[in-house]
């Protein structure tokens, strides 16, 4: 029965493989209507619409049957198999366009200005005479790049092979493509090679964490055909915390190994640190796993942490100068929350009740109403952050606890975030993947790999763009239902249970 489930996913791959050829992202403008995206201009986008709906399909039902199969970890399939199937899944889609979004071309167009003089962080690809601007999205045309300098190098690298290997400007951007997609292969080889080593460090079975945390359809449809470098920074995160748990005493337990011991685990410490800071350099989100790095060395001694720390910030320090781009992504994040749609969850509130005082006859209050719901947001990530970390510093002689809280920390960066695109769960859902332990949770979160991948059309148009009104509101309602559901649950556990009557006393004689 397993055996049938590896090809009916290879079916599903190539199924999205030929939805990407039909109805993908593929070079040129993009679908100048909302209409022209969902039906587009001739019957064989429409066939492409089917296609990807089919794959999606045979991808996730396999998928999801898969996962099945650990709920006994003893009769599961081995690890090798898992990986073998995973990549079978995806082969087909290394030589299709891009799938479900139109990002490559913005990393083309990057690294492309930054060959020519241009710097990124202060011109857009607009500005930059990118040869391939009319492949970029007209929203992101003008805004500049909030990645950092590992990211810029990994696409101009991408863009210097493609100029040197071909003169014709539509051969390069296919050679550019190919090269900024293997990026992104390489971050998911990195994340399936590590991923084991912590999951075993958690106790969770290694197959179980490949199958939720790198086979998922999240990382077939947005990292193998996206190309999106999210997988980079998921690969280098987890790499980063396996090492940080292999040097910490207490992962002789769990790991079944002791900790690297002498000069050999003074160097586990600082790959650690430099591999977290090497992940920041690719986006700055993955800042947030530092602190939980810097507890799983702690066992170590103040001095592990130390150097731990020091290597993150020499990490990041050396390719900021080696590149000469500094720090200038920081004032470009902004650009991000240009966006408004219901993927963030403080977003949907704020236009919930922006839609709701629009109603009222207050219009122009809605982007008053956003932006402080984001800003409430950010507030509420900052007070869970301090929260997680500190049951995680009670709990720091406990590998899992610490990294099951890194997970929940960087899933609360993607969920209560301004601006969420699918592909920002990855590195979150790897991480959580090797610690999660309840088969409860395991399967929410596989629930929300689908939901997340499904959020995102072939041609790169996302649905919260589609459906803005009914979308915020559906949020906000499920929201106020789980909310009431919640509370309800909490207050009968607080409720005493009944007394128990006394005994009565005999009074026969």
């Amino acid at each position: 029965m397993i055996s049938r489930l590896r090809w009916l996913g290879f079916a599903g791959g190539v199924l999205l493989a030929a939805a990407a050829v039909l109805a993908g992202a593929g070079p040129g403008p993009a679908p100048a209507t909302q209409a022209e995206a969902l039906w587009g201009p001739d019957w064989w986008f429409r066939l492409g619409l089917l296609s990807y709906l089919g794959g999606l399909i045979l991808v996730g039902g396999a998928w999801w049957r898969l996962g099945r199969a650990w709920r006994d970890p003893e009769r599961g399939p081995s690890l090798r198999w898992v990986l073998v199937t995973g990549a079978l899944w995806a082969a087909p889609l290394l030589i299709a366009p891009p799938l479900g979004s139109r990002d490559l071309y913005a990393y083309a167009c990057q690294g492309a200005g930054w060959l020519a003089g241009y710097d990124p962080y202060a011109v857009g690809a607009a500005g930059s005479d990118c040869p391939w601007l009319a492949s970029v999205p007209p929203l992101w045309q003008e805004t500049t790049t909030p990645y950092g300098p590992v990211a810029l190098l990994a696409a101009a690298a991408a863009v210097a092979v493609a100029q040197a290997l071909a003169t014709d400007s539509s051969a390069q951007l296919w050679l550019a493509l190919a090269g900024l997609r293997l990026g992104a292969v390489l971050g998911a080889v990195l994340l399936a090679a590590a991923l084991p080593r912590l999951a075993r460090a958690c106790g969770v079975a290694p197959g179980a964490a490949i199958w939720l945390g790198a086979i998922s359809p999240l990382i077939v449809v947005h990292v193998v055909s996206g190309g999106h470098n999210d997988a980079l920074v998921a690969g280098l995160l987890v790499a980063g915390l396996a090492l940080a748990a292999s040097a910490a005493p207490s992962a002789q337990g769990a790991a079944g190994r002791g900790p690297e011991p002498g000069v050999r685990g003074s160097a586990v410490v600082v790959a650690a640190g430099a591999a977290i800071g090497l992940a920041v350099a690719v986006k700055v989100t993955a800042l947030a796993a530092l602190p939980f790095v810097l507890l799983l060395v702690l066992r170590r001694g103040w001095w592990a942490v130390g150097l731990a720390a020091l290597a993150a910030g020499g990490s990041f320090a050396a390719v900021s100068i080696v590149t000469g781009l500094g720090v200038g992504w920081w004032t470009a994040l902004t650009d991000t929350g240009t966006l408004v749609q219901w993927s963030s969850l403080p977003s949907a509130l704020g236009m919930a009740a922006g839609y709701l005082l629009w109603g009222l006859g207050a219009p122009g209050a809605f982007d008053t109403v956003v932006a402080v719901a984001r800003t409430l947001g950010v507030a509420a990530l900052a007070v869970l952050a301090l929260v997680a970390f500190w049951q995680a510093w009670q709990r720091r002689d406990q590998v899992q606890a610490v990294v099951l809280r890194a997970g929940v920390v960087l899933a609360a960066v993607v969920i209560l975030g301004p601006v969420v695109y699918p592909w920002y769960a990855v590195a979150a859902l790897a991480v959580l993947a090797a610690s999660v332990r309840s088969l409860r949770a395991r399967s929410w979160l596989a629930i929300a790999a689908v939901g997340l991948t499904v959020l995102t059309l072939p041609s790169g148009l996302g649905v919260p763009v589609l459906t803005k009104f009914p979308g915020s509101l559906l949020v906000a309602a499920a929201c106020l239902v789980g909310g009431g559901w919640w509370l309800c649950r909490w207050r009968r556990r607080r409720q005493p249970g009944p007394a128990l009557a006394a005994p009565t006393e005999s009074l026969s004689a």
